[in-house]
């Protein structure tokens, strides 16, 4: 799964990946007049908006998961059909003032299977070659017809400002899947010692207790995720990525203060449960509109465990 797909997965349905798709061509087409077709009593022309430049598009997203020949059944199909309208729709495009079709953009939130590149070319060389054969027929496609295949990752800045400038209700999705038994090898011997010691001193037990084990593989399961998470964050939504970046750098100086002051160890839950509560509290109020409710608890785990793993977070054993 791209990583741009897995932040908006839940978004994946046809409606939504449409809404989406609208949202992104406004913004990156606005000086080129787009304009949005809406599926009105009719159809829509067999596309989704177009500008003055003759750049159209149509999405598909899937409704279910496929397999990877499944996926390319579907995506072959569809583009197809939506040629097929295309080439039909002559009147209907002219009638709503769409420009000889320069680029037909085919919009899918990925592709697993690069024969839909072939077969997006095998169907491109089939309109020019109709164009040549009956001109007239054809006056509303241009000479040098292009089908082009956009995926999700191809629009990262604009589904970044959709989410930003909250164009839209959609929500970034942090869901990463957990495992029951983290893997060790991702994360340095220093911070996993580094974890363990605080996770001791909040539960004061010793090292023996079967359920401090467990608790530190957790934390060290979210850290290696949270490296993860923040660096996919960083790369697809930079904007993003720096809001969180200074949120957490000035509440990780709060926390290091707070735990260093503390002298009473017996209070070192407490305290930890009240850093947890407080640094929740200050994601959600800064963060609800552009991540989901469980990405915010992600989001504070991740952290949480990477104050852990280093030296901002300290508690007296």
């Amino acid at each position: 799964m791209s990583s741009i797909k897995r932040f908006i997965e839940g978004y994946m349905t046809g409606n939504a990946w449409e809404d989406l798709c609208v949202q992104c061509y406004r913004i990156r087409y606005q000086k080129d007049n787009y304009t949005a077709i809406p599926a009105t009593q009719g159809g829509d022309a067999g596309i989704e908006g177009f500008t003055y430049k003759g750049v159209v598009h149509q999405c598909y997203c899937p409704e279910r998961d496929y397999s990877d020949n499944e996926l390319y059944d579907h995506q072959r199909d569809k583009l197809t059909d939506d040629i097929e309208k295309l080439k039909k729709n002559a009147n209907r495009l002219k009638a709503l003032g769409v420009p000889p079709v320069v680029e037909w953009h085919f919009n899918i939130p990925e592709y697993k299977d690069t024969r839909i590149l072939k077969h997006a070319e095998s169907k491109r060389q089939e309109v020019i070659k109709a164009k040549k054969d009956k001109p007239s027929d054809y006056a509303h496609i241009a000479d040098d017809f292009q089908i082009v295949i956009k995926i999700a990752e191809d629009f990262t800045p604009e589904i970044s400002r959709v989410i930003r400038t909250s164009l839209s209700d959609m929500r970034l999705n942090l869901a990463i899947e957990h495992s029951s038994e983290p893997d060790w090898s991702k994360c340095d011997s220093e911070k996993v010692g580094n974890i363990r010691r605080k996770i001791k001193a909040i539960m004061l037990v010793d090292d023996a207790d079967e359920a401090l084990n467990k608790v530190v593989g957790i934390y060290v399961d979210c850290y290696i995720s949270g490296l993860e998470i923040l660096n996919d964050l960083r790369v697809h939504f930079p904007e993003i990525y720096e809001e969180i970046y200074r949120l957490e750098q000035s509440y990780k100086r709060e926390v290091s203060i707070k735990t260093l002051m503390n002298t009473d160890k017996t209070m070192n839950r407490t305290l930890f449960d009240a850093i947890l509560n407080e640094f929740h509290s200050k994601l959600e109020r800064d963060f609800s509109s552009r991540f989901t409710e469980a990405a915010i608890g992600e989001l504070k785990q991740d952290l949480i465990a990477s104050w852990l793993a280093d030296c901002s977070m300290e508690f007296r054993g």
